[in-house]
């Protein structure tokens, strides 16, 4: 059997490690700093009068960091101005390390800044991945070395070699304040198994490991591991792969340049017209003794002295240095995560061109056989060129986009909000959207179809309303709550608030949906017993006449009961005239469950959705703002 091989250089590195101190209490000779907070304004004089001294007073809380004696915290504590007083704690800086690679590559300038890989399913073909490191998250995999011995997959698709848990470090180490961060931390890392303790394999493990990244739609898949000979059954799977959308990154070897009389020196599979063969460069992108080079290589990346995780079981510290295009592979397949999470709706070969094209050229111009098209960066092109899309605001959180031009250039195009698509293939020469005030962005882009021309248009909206303390824009249900409320179908509080999370009551939405649908609450004697004296009588009588809702048997409706998911979708399902469906995909809604036709129903029109473990959990109280999405979803079928 050919055998397939990774090739590394191990630097030996001396770490100095100092210990950083951290920031100390502050001592007084007779007090302590403590954090003080008030209910309404922080009031000085009584600070001034029962403190050692005032530190500082912040603007954006009401609260001020003070010095006090054990006597006076305890006579603040009981003061009715004061809210709560804590003793300041002290910090220390955090020990995660940013590798130099990780700026190199653009990614701390990612954008949209919140880009972190989630959602998208990268596969390591390698020497398996350390499942117990703490910077790590693996969410599965296989092991294919019982193909060449029957003991190989006794630890699973753990690795016993350390060459595959430094890859998948330099992709995905989480950003939790320890050891390294990856690319894109929030990225599903998936261990394939295929080489043995010495870093060995075989064609067949390595077939087989692609074959399992395509049954199990995995949409990264890296390589960092070499052949020499070209193999036709290698190169078949490698094929089937890329038709079926995977993008495939490799290293380009560390064979140095080619001997005399060759072209190149890239190895197998990156070699081959579908994968990104990926050199290697150091931190002055440079490229790497003994990278691998030629007319194949594609893209650039750091892969000199690059630490990142190995297994613990190996490495006491959990860290190592190593090098070479084993190590530059896993930055390319780290900016693809977040290429793919920013534009899930383009192919590999889209995503492949627009790497190309927002490479940084090194080398001789344009693309050359060290660098390819150059160093990989991050897609953070804010250029708009010649294209622009006005838009207006009516201060009250509609959003009115004039997208004409985009049309004019593109056939349609795909419009995404804070990195998240919102709508695609869109046609139309307006579009509107619906957010609370704050600055949010949008980019529109060409659909998937249009391969041809990779612009896009990058919008920064300053939106001036309206205003609740408790609906940031970062809440997935922002733009549905704002629509309600611009429809005037939702109301705030008069605190400023409109409480997402509070729990949904029969009367409440009851007075939603009459709303939403514009029931006739002209005065008339409500039916139940229990709703006479409520704000929701009207609307109750209302929805009760057109028999959207009814009561219990004993003639009440029982206004403050709180609402299943269930009872949402037969609510929702009458009032829009929805008809019933037989059979989901919900595990948990069966023909056994109240209301489930029109779940089903709701769920085939994108109205209502389920949680990512396949259920519905139709019996699960639903609060004011999932009630609230699928309303607006219900009213508007651009918010589905």
């Amino acid at each position: 059997m050919k055998n397939i091989k990774y090739h590394l250089l191990f630097f030996v590195a001396l770490l100095c490690f100092s210990i950083t101190p951290s920031i100390s209490k502050a001592n007084t000779i007779e007090g302590k700093r403590a954090i003080v907070f008030f209910h309404d304004e922080v009031n000085r004089a009584l600070l001034e009068e029962n403190t050692e001294e005032i530190n500082f007073i912040f603007d954006e809380l009401p609260a001020a960091a003070v010095n006090v004696t054990e006597d006076q915290k305890e006579l603040l504590a009981s003061h009715p101005d004061i809210q709560m007083i804590q003793y300041d704690q002290p910090i220390e800086k955090s020990g995660q390390v940013i590798p130099y690679g990780y700026k190199m590559v653009g990614a701390d300038k990612r954008v949209p800044s919140t880009l972190s890989g989630k959602g998208v399913k990268i596969a390591i073909i390698d020497s398996g991945v350390d499942t117990k490191h703490p910077d790590l998250q693996v969410a599965g995999g296989a092991c294919f070395m019982t193909i060449v011995d029957v003991r190989g997959c006794k630890n699973s698709y753990n690795d016993d070699a350390g060459h595959g848990t430094h890859v998948a470090g330099v992709i995905g180490a989480k950003n939790n304040g320890i050891g390294v961060v990856g690319i894109a931390p929030q990225a599903q890392l998936y261990s394939i198994k295929v080489l043995d303790k010495n870093g060995i394999g075989t064609i067949s493990t390595v077939m087989a490991g692609i074959e399992w990244a395509i049954k199990h739609d995995i949409n990264v898949l890296n390589i960092s591991i070499t052949s020499s000979d070209y193999d036709e059954a290698l190169e078949r799977m490698v094929k089937q792969a890329y038709d079926s959308g995977v993008i495939i990154v490799a290293a380009a070897g560390n064979e140095g340049p080619p001997w005399a009389g060759d072209q190149s020196s890239v190895q197998y599979p990156a070699k081959f017209n579908e994968v990104i063969a990926v050199s290697s460069i150091d931190n002055k992108k440079q490229i790497g003794d003994l990278s691998s080079i030629g007319s194949e290589v594609e893209l650039a990346a750091p892969g000199e002295n690059i630490y990142s995780t190995v297994p613990t079981s190996l490495y006491v510290s959990g860290y190592d240095m190593m090098s070479g295009t084993s190590m530059a592979a896993p930055y390319v397949t780290g900016l693809i995560a977040l290429y793919k999470e920013k534009y899930p709706e383009m192919t590999n070969r889209q995503i492949r061109m627009l790497l190309q094209k927002n490479a940084m050229d090194l080398g001789a111009k344009g693309r050359d056989i060290y660098y390819g098209y150059g160093l990989a960066q991050i897609d953070k092109q804010s250029v708009n060129g010649d294209i622009a899309v006005p838009y207006t605001t009516d201060g009250q959180g509609k959003i009115t986009f004039d997208t004409s031009q985009l049309i004019n250039k593109y056939n349609s195009f795909n419009m995404y909000r804070a990195g998240k698509l919102i709508a695609s293939n869109v046609t139309a020469t307006e579009v509107v959207d619906y957010a609370s005030k704050g600055t949010i962005e949008y980019h529109f882009y060409p659909s998937a179809d249009q391969s041809g021309d990779l612009n896009f248009v990058n919008l920064e909206v300053n939106n001036p309303g309206p205003a609740f303390k408790d609906l940031s824009l970062s809440h997935w249900y922002n733009r549905h709550m704002t629509y309600l409320h611009h429809q005037k179908i939702l109301q705030g509080y008069p605190d400023g608030t409109i409480q997402p999370s509070k729990p949904l009551t029969r009367g409440d939405a009851a007075i939603l949906v009459g709303r939403a649908i514009g029931v006739d609450t002209s005065s008339r004697t409500p039916r139940f017993t229990d709703v006479q004296s409520t704000v929701s009588a009207p609307y109750v009588e209302a929805l009760a006449e057109k028999k959207i809702v009814s009561g219990y048997s004993d003639g009440t409706f029982r206004p403050n009961e709180q609402v299943t998911r269930a009872q949402m979708a037969i609510l929702i399902a009458k009032a829009y005239e929805v008809a019933p469906q037989t059979g989901g995909t919900f595990k948990d809604v069966s023909s056994n469950v109240t209301g489930n036709q029109f779940i089903n129903a709701l769920a085939a029109q994108k109205i209502v959705g389920g949680y990512l473990d396949g259920t519905f959990r139709p019996y699960g109280n639903i609060d004011r703002a999932s009630f609230s999405v699928f309303l607006a979803r219900a009213e508007n079928k651009d918010l589905r």
